[in-house]
């Protein structure tokens, strides 16, 4: 489930007079040992993902912007404190302004070529498409919530994703590199145990608003990062290492690993990353496949033909559909009443044919993914009819698989349901 209007892409500020052409990258990078090849091309094609821009995803952002790649998205729902001074490389002049297009803002004066995009919100506000051309995703957050989510949609997207921490009680950072390539890998939630998921209970309220508000909302109060600047800027580094290494193929595999350093006994190692047998995580990946039309004029039936050529009963089967859910029934002032639809995000279930009342949908008959016994008697309806509009994704679950169907007219960087997302002030 995700907003219309997300992303604001981020215009370059004007440059100085001293500076009348930005320095090209080869002027300070290195040959490196074992590279036989420029970097140029690897570098001028990375599209970097940044969820967190606080005391460790700043100085990662700042890095990104020096190897002048050709997208970054940053995502960060805070603020920049007083007490921020103390771990992120800001000035004053930078409180109090929202993380993500105060450090887009720099980023892009450092890189005028590069693409870089601002979402000043919780990742998991976003549609699934918003990270779809990510090359890779980088985590750097002590937000639980925003880990489990970001950990899942790299799964399900199979896109690779480099977590940055640091521990500032015993002086570690640590960088944590999952290569997603199928379900059978570690995630980050695979290193949950009771404490963590205590703690992610804790950091969730749900709404009290009523029937038409059933999603969680995350707790606004968030434990802040105890550690030193330098500590968080040496995760930022570590983790910059193996991003680099990866992209250009260097030393040993960085995927599936874990490296860490601690500043007590001045060590470094490494080690691999296994996935937990228990973990809680949803680890099916997303197959994508080509829908047979515009989604909204698509049927269940078809779309499961779309998954799985020749289907013409998909027993078994169930869809998940963008910014909506399928509600069976509803109350109104004058009792219950069938709605047997599905509902957008903050949609009611139109008014009672009876006493004239909205009718709000019951949470316990709201299916966020509409199985087949449910559907089965509008298997052969138009989404349109069933009231979805203008979909972004649909995804078709088929037993132990599941499927992505975009559609085709969607730009995931900037056209979210149709809309443009509009521009930050440079």
């Amino acid at each position: 489930m995700g907003v219309d209007v997300v992303f604001r892409e981020i215009e370059a500020p004007p440059v100085e007079p001293t500076l009348s052409v930005p320095p090209p990258r080869g002027a300070r990078f290195p040959r490196l040992l074992g590279l036989e090849q420029s970097p140029d091309r690897s570098l001028d094609a990375l599209k970097l993902a940044l969820v967190g821009v606080g005391s460790v995803g700043r100085s990662l952002a700042l890095h990104a912007a020096r190897l002048q790649p050709h997208t970054v998205w940053l995502i960060d729902r805070g603020s920049f404190k007083p007490e921020s001074l103390l771990t992120q490389p800001i000035a004053p002049a930078d409180l109090f302004q929202p993380k993500a297009s105060n450090t887009a803002r720099l980023c892009r004066a450092i890189s005028p070529r590069t693409r870089v995009l601002a979402f000043d919100g919780p990742v998991e506000e976003l549609g699934l498409e918003a990270l779809v051309e990510a090359d890779l995703v980088v985590l750097a957050t002590d937000n639980l919530a925003a880990e489990v989510e970001t950990g899942r949609r790299c799964l399900r997207l199979g896109r690779p994703l480099v977590q940055a921490s640091v521990h500032g009680e015993t002086l570690v950072a640590q960088v944590r590199f999952f290569a997603n390539r199928d379900g059978a890998g570690p995630c980050p939630v695979c290193a949950f145990g009771d404490r963590e998921w205590t703690l992610l209970h804790q950091q969730t309220r749900f709404s009290c608003e009523g029937p038409d508000h059933p999603r969680p909302a995350p707790l606004p109060a968030q434990a802040p990062t105890m550690s030193m600047s330098f500590l968080c800027s040496l995760a930022a580094d570590l983790a910059m290492v193996q991003i680099v290494r990866r992209l250009l193929g260097l030393g040993a595999a960085v995927e599936d690993t874990v490296l860490e350093h601690c500043g007590y006994t001045h060590r470094t190692s490494t080690a691999p990353l296994r996935r937990n047998p228990e973990c809680r995580a949803d680890h099916t990946p997303l197959a994508q496949a080509t829908a047979p039309g515009p989604l909204e004029e698509c049927t269940l039936r078809e779309l499961a033909a779309a998954v799985r050529p020749g289907t013409k009963e998909p027993r078994g089967f169930s869809w998940t559909i963008e910014k909506a859910s399928f509600v069976e029934w509803g109350g109104c002032f004058c009792g219950r009443r069938r709605i047997e639809r599905f509902v957008s995000e903050g949609e009611g279930g139109g008014r009672c044919d009876v006493c004239g009342s909205p009718v709000h949908p019951d949470p316990f008959y709201r299916h966020a993914t509409v199985p087949w016994k449910l559907a089965r008697p509008w298997i052969d309806q138009p989404l349109a009819s069933l009231g979805v509009r203008s979909p972004a994704w649909v995804i078709v679950h088929d037993g132990e698989r599941a499927s992505w169907l975009r559609a085709s007219c969607v730009n995931p960087v900037s056209d979210h349901g149709g809309r443009e997302a509009p521009l930050a002030e440079s």
